[in-house]
C-alpha cells in the first residue's frame, strides 16, 4: 500500500510503500522488486530498484521517472496514498558486499541513484569505518535527487564524500560540472581496498567500467547495474 508520494522534480516521484498485511519485507541493499499492473486488460510487470535501506519492517521506497508515452509509468504516477499494488521480490545480485570495502564508491546518473541510496543509507545506519564516495551525475541542479539528505550525511560523517556533477549547469551553479567520468578521474585514483557500484544507462556504465579498468582497477573491483 502506498503511504506517501511526492515529486522530487518535474518528472520524478518518490514513493513510500508498506506491505498491506504488515508482514516484514526483507531485502538486501541494491535489490529490486517487480510491480505488476493491468494496463488496458494486459498484465505487465516492471522492475524497480528499492530506494531505501532495509528497515527490518514492512516499509520500502521507490524512485521513478515518468516515461512520456510509456506503457506502465503513467499508471504508477497516478497512484495516490492508500492505493494498493501487487509486487514480487526482492530480486537481483547488484547488492552491497559484506563486510563493506575499505573504500566504497557509488557512481550513478539519474534514477540510477535509487539502489545506491539504499546502500548508502545501510552503510551509515551505524558508524562506518569505510571511506565512501558518491559521485552523482545529472543534467541540471533540480535533478540532484535526495540532495538535502546526502549533503546532511556529508556534514555528519567526514568519511562520506558527496560529489554531484552537472552536465548542463545553470549560471548560478558553483559545484562540479561535466559527466561522472571527469570526477572519477579526479577523486578515485590509486585507492587501496576499493570497490565501485555503478548504476545508470548502459553507455555511462560501460564508459565508467572502461575508465576504472584503465585506472588500474580489475573486474572484481566493480559491480554494475544497467537501466536500459
Amino acid at each position: 500500500m502506498l503511504r506517501e508520494v511526492h515529486y522530487t522534480n518535474n518528472r520524478t516521484k518518490h514513493f513510500e510503500f508498506e506491505t498491506a498485511n504488515g508482514s516484514r519485507f526483507d531485502f538486501r541493499p541494491g535489490q529490486y522488486i517487480s510491480l505488476d499492473f493491468n494496463v488496458d486488460g494486459e498484465k505487465v510487470a516492471r522492475a524497480y530498484s528499492v530506494a531505501s535501506s532495509p528497515h527490518h519492517d514492512n516499509r520500502f521506497d521507490l524512485c521513478l521517472n515518468i516515461v512520456l508515452g510509456g506503457h506502465v509509468s503513467p499508471s504508477v504516477f497516478d497512484l495516490k496514498p492508500g492505493d494498493k499494488i501487487q509486487f514480487r521480490g526482492p530480486f537481483g545480485q547488484f547488492v552491497l558486499r559484506e563486510p563493506p570495502d575499505p573504500v566504497t564508491a557509488f557512481i550513478a546518473t539519474g534514477t540510477g541513484i535509487a539502489p545506491l541510496r539504499s546502500m548508502v543509507q545501510y552503510l551509515f545506519q551505524k558508524p562506518s569505518p569505510s571511506e565512501v564516495w558518491l559521485i552523482f551525475g545529472v543534467r541540471e541542479e533540480a535533478d540532484i535527487l535526495y540532495r538535502d539528505e546526502f549533503e546532511q550525511l556529508a556534514r555528519e560523517h567526514p568519511n562520506f564524500h558527496f560529489v554531484p556533477t552537472l552536465s548542463r549547469p545553470g549560471a548560478d551553479w558553483k559545484g562540479h560540472t561535466g559527466y561522472v567520468q571527469k570526477q572519477i578521474a579526479a577523486y578515485l585514483r590509486g585507492k587501496q581496498g576499493f570497490h565501485a557500484y555503478v548504476c545508470g544507462l548502459k553507455k555511462m556504465v560501460n564508459d565508467v567500467r572502461q575508465q576504472l579498468r584503465h585506472m588500474g582497477y580489475s573486474a572484481k573491483d566493480l559491480s554494475c547495474e544497467k537501466y536500459d
